[in-house]
């Protein structure tokens, strides 16, 4: 919408941070290929994970969470959704399933868009698969609990022609190629996001379409690596960004690069990531006790086993406990509760 309107992104002058990080990106996706031919099983596991946490984490940036235990039982799909939180959760592992196995025939236009949200809530009687039928308003809780309207969409009544024009934008540039697909893919997210265009689940059809997106064009390191995870450790600086870069949107003289910044910075570190894990696996210390304690090394504030277990999900648990153990003997870290989930921190 407002970001493809007047050749805005053909025009706008792109700043050399953006440029550095799109080059950088594109260095690790040239060498993705190098990793996806080896260690099938270890990048089996890393997909099975990454799937867990991207559903776990997409919905909990939203306020929606469950235990571990029935997350593993909603994933493995051999149980129905008890609750709301459960269908919701339910409903983005097979969106985002779709997505992993069929991206290549997925059009971008209003009906899947419709079609995504209508599975997202197919589980919930009465909800999905409609535009938002009142005007919405994005709101931002102060920490003294006041609210404020950050941001104001666009209206219910303009929201299906402003849904066709942002698509038929998305698919005319696609085809042209004269934009840089990293650009246009942030662009597209962040005029969805300010068109708002559901009464409820924007943030997560949004997630999912960043999704799509990437696989169009070949960057395949959502596959592995959780990009909703790195957003909801960094959940601040992702409404943060938002935020600034939605102002003046309405009037087409918004900042998009601050989005932009925040937006290809998480996809950097998921490629970083990626190749931290695969990479270990082919070098010389990249045996799976010196991965564990590498793994807990990198940390930040408190973890919990199920953590390094997905860093690592081709190591035993033996394994695992065994360099647990060892780490908390010598000092290096330190368990805070009891029980399967009980937190542990680093003391070094």
């Amino acid at each position: 919408m407002m970001s493809f309107r007047n050749e805005k992104l053909k025009t706008e002058e792109i700043p050399m941070n953006i440029v550095k990080l799109i080059g950088k990106i594109n260095e690790y996706k040239g060498k993705q290929n190098l990793y996806l031919n080896q260690a099938p099983q270890v990048l089996e596991k890393l997909k099975e994970a990454a799937i867990v946490q991207s559903t776990k984490s997409s919905n909990s940036i939203e306020g929606i969470v469950i235990t571990d235990k029935r997350l593993k039982e909603i994933m493995r799909d051999d149980t129905m959704p008890e609750d709301r939180s459960e269908g919701e959760i339910a409903g983005y592992r097979d969106v985002l399933n779709t997505i992993h196995t069929s991206y290549d025939a997925i059009p971008i236009n209003p009906n899947i868009i419709l079609q995504f949200h209508g599975d997202l809530y197919k589980f919930i009687s009465g909800e999905g698969e409609e535009w938002k039928n009142q005007d919405n308003v994005i709101e931002e809780v102060l920490p003294d609990g006041e609210r404020y309207v950050r941001f104001r969409p666009l209206s219910a009544a303009k929201t299906p022609e402003a849904m066709e024009e942002l698509c038929d934008h998305l698919n005319r540039a696609m085809k042209e190629e004269t934009i840089e697909p990293l650009i246009l893919i942030g662009s597209f997210v962040l005029d969805f996001l300010s068109i708002h265009p559901f009464n409820d689940g924007n943030g997560r059809i949004a997630r999912l379409l960043t999704l799509l997106l990437l696989y169009k064009y070949e960057y395949k390191v959502g596959r592995y690596i959780s990009l909703e995870n790195i957003i909801e450790e960094s959940k601040l600086n992702y409404y943060e960004s938002l935020k600034k870069s939605s102002v003046g949107w309405h009037e087409g003289n918004h900042n998009l690069f601050i989005w932009l910044d925040y937006f290809l910075g998480t996809l950097l570190a998921a490629y970083k990531e990626f190749e931290d894990r695969v990479g270990l696996i082919r070098s010389k210390r990249g045996n799976k006790s010196y991965r564990v304690e590498q793994a807990i090394k990198s940390t930040l504030g408190t973890f919990e086993k199920e953590d390094i277990r997905n860093a690592c999900p081709d190591v035993s648990e033996s394994t695992i406990n065994r360099v647990f153990r060892k780490l908390k003997e010598e000092g290096v870290i330190e368990l805070l509760g009891k029980g399967r989930n009980a937190k542990w921190k680093r003391l070094e």
